[in-house]
């Protein structure tokens, strides 16, 4: 016995609402996700440079990670080998700054006390100095500049002395997240891998901690790197016989921690420095940076990434580019870490997937 059933005959309406009722949904749906995303954007936009402050200190943070985890392994407990690491820190900026400051301070009132023999000699025209200033009227201009402004130029200082407390708020906002971060980095850690699956969570972890150990690894590479910048200015100075050689060592240093510029800033300075002792000598530092920028660039920093953070060298210099394109000097400290965790992403998670496939 064969079941009954009713036939709907094919040109019979379908259920009157039901489309304009779906339509409806979908549009408040589409509505609500353009405005979410607008919203998210506009959120992102706002709070963009804080974000980086944060990312930064994260990055430092991991970056001192394998020194805490040295300390650890040698019987300290976190808390006093989080509170080692930071004091060797202030300890060794403490240090810098003071074999730093005091010959920019000696180098400023000589220069102060110079000024009134540099105005005789710019209005004297039998010195090369007169000459120049009398065909391009260099004291001239500047005093018009002082008289046109009033006498001193307050919107030039107050915008100075504005991007210096910016810059000084930043590095204390970054220092305070980044002894947070380093504290509770444990804590941290946990809680991100609890948003991972269970059964993805052993995968999430290891690869995260991966990434973790890249990072710290290219901390360590940066820091080896701006080593030999300063070793190899103080050694190249003491050879010229440049003043200064520890302190413009030690400041080329620092100065080298910056990706793409730090070191050419720093040479910039030396061969300023070098321009007090000779003509010739200003000639020789500045060819040597330019030397060493080119072999920093292209063999000695893509060689150290290499062997620090397992990125080749081609993408090292690649990340750099453009990191430093997008996000000036901060995108290119950043470029390095973010090219180490997407090679580790795409080596150990995507190809796997699509050879398994």
């Amino acid at each position: 016995m064969t079941a009954q059933v009713d036939a709907v005959p094919a040109d019979s309406p379908p259920p009157r609402g039901w489309p304009k009722r779906r339509i409806f949904s979908a549009s408040f749906v589409a509505a609500m996700a353009v405005a979410l995303a607008y919203l998210t954007l506009r959120t992102l936009a706002h709070v963009g440079a804080e974000l980086l402050l944060i990312v930064l200190a994260a990055v430092f943070a991991l970056g001192l990670e394998p020194v805490v985890s040295w300390l650890m392994r040698r019987g300290m407990r976190r808390a006093p080998a989080v509170a080692v690491v930071i004091a060797g820190f202030i300890l060794a900026l403490v240090g810098t700054f003071a074999a730093i400051i005091p010959p920019i301070v000696t180098q400023v009132s000589q220069f102060v006390r110079a000024i009134p023999g540099i105005t005789r000699d710019l209005q004297d025209h039998s010195t090369w100095i007169g000459r120049l200033n009398s065909h391009y009227h260099v004291l001239d201009n500047l005093r018009g500049k002082i008289e046109g402004g009033g006498g001193l130029p307050l919107g030039g200082l107050l915008n100075v002395g504005a991007a210096i407390f910016g810059t000084f708020a930043s590095v204390l906002t970054v220092s305070v997240l980044t002894v947070y971060f380093l504290a509770n980095l444990p804590s941290i850690r946990r809680a991100a891998y609890r948003f991972v699956p269970a059964g993805r969570r052993a995968r999430a972890q290891a690869l995260g901690d991966e990434i973790g150990t890249r990072i710290g690894g290219y901390v360590l590479g940066n820091v080896i790197t701006s080593v030999v910048a300063g070793v190899g200015t103080f050694v190249f100075l003491e050879i010229v016989s440049v003043p200064y050689a520890v302190a413009l060592g030690l400041l080329v240093a620092v100065l080298d921690l910056i990706p793409v510029v730090g070191s050419s800033i720093g040479g910039a300075l030396v061969t300023l420095v070098a321009l007090t002792v000779s003509v010739p000598v200003a000639i020789a530092s500045l060819v040597f940076y330019i030397l060493y920028r080119l072999l920093e660039d292209y063999l000695l920093m893509p060689r150290v990434m290499d062997r620090a953070v397992h990125v080749p060298p081609v993408l090292t210099i690649v990340a750099l580019l453009i990191g430093g394109s997008l996000l000036g000097i901060v995108g290119a400290f950043l470029a390095i870490p973010a090219a180490a965790a997407l090679e580790l992403i795409v080596t150990e998670v995507v190809w796997p997937k699509i050879e398994s496939s």
